[in-house]
């Protein structure tokens, strides 16, 4: 099967995660933005990656726009944050991006990366306003997808894992069996 990885990556999680998938895979990467989709479409795998900002996945809108062509493909989407993997939060961005035609499609989630000092004004400006607000939250009773936030104040952090990508590899290579 052939294959192709868009990704959208701001910090560069995302991206890392594209060349880890196309290592294991030997698929081509592109950025999204540059993405044609009569060449996507060539492809036999469409993996579609993105970071989450406010729940939604950067680069999403290139499927939306064009699942039409893509519906006799395997589609898989995969998205990555500050927070740990959660169930929750998983449910969360699916609902608000996998909706309505694209409800179907696998969606994976990974823990990327933190670098206030890194983010633009507006990413660092929200952040830092999150964080602020969970200065004020007993730690005990804080959700596991918020405690990274806190603990990373004042870090640079990178907790992306190769390790992650284990079952959005297996489901590939279910489907090339």
């Amino acid at each position: 099967m052939t294959g192709i990885i868009l990704y959208q990556s701001k910090y560069g999680a995302s991206k890392k995660y594209a060349q880890w998938i196309a290592e294991e895979t030997g698929y081509e990467m592109l950025e999204t933005k540059k993405a044609d989709i009569e060449k996507v479409k060539k492809y036999d795998v469409i993996i579609i990656g993105g970071g989450v900002y406010a729940s939604s996945i950067a680069g999403i809108a290139f499927l939306k726009k064009n699942i039409d062509s893509l519906s006799e493909k395997k589609v898989i989407v995969y998205c990555c944050g500050a927070a740990p993997y959660d169930e929750e939060v998983l449910k969360t961005i699916k609902n608000k991006n996998l909706k309505d035609k694209l409800a179907d499609i696998p969606c994976f989630y990974f823990q990327g990366m933190w670098d206030l000092e890194g983010m633009n004004f507006t990413d660092r400006a929200m952040c830092k306003m999150y964080v602020k607000m969970l200065e004020h939250k007993d730690p005990a009773e804080m959700k596991a997808w918020e405690k990274p936030f806190f603990e990373a104040k004042g870090k640079k952090c990178d907790w992306t894992k190769k390790s992650y990508l284990t079952p959005l590899l297996e489901l590939i290579n279910k489907g090339e069996e």
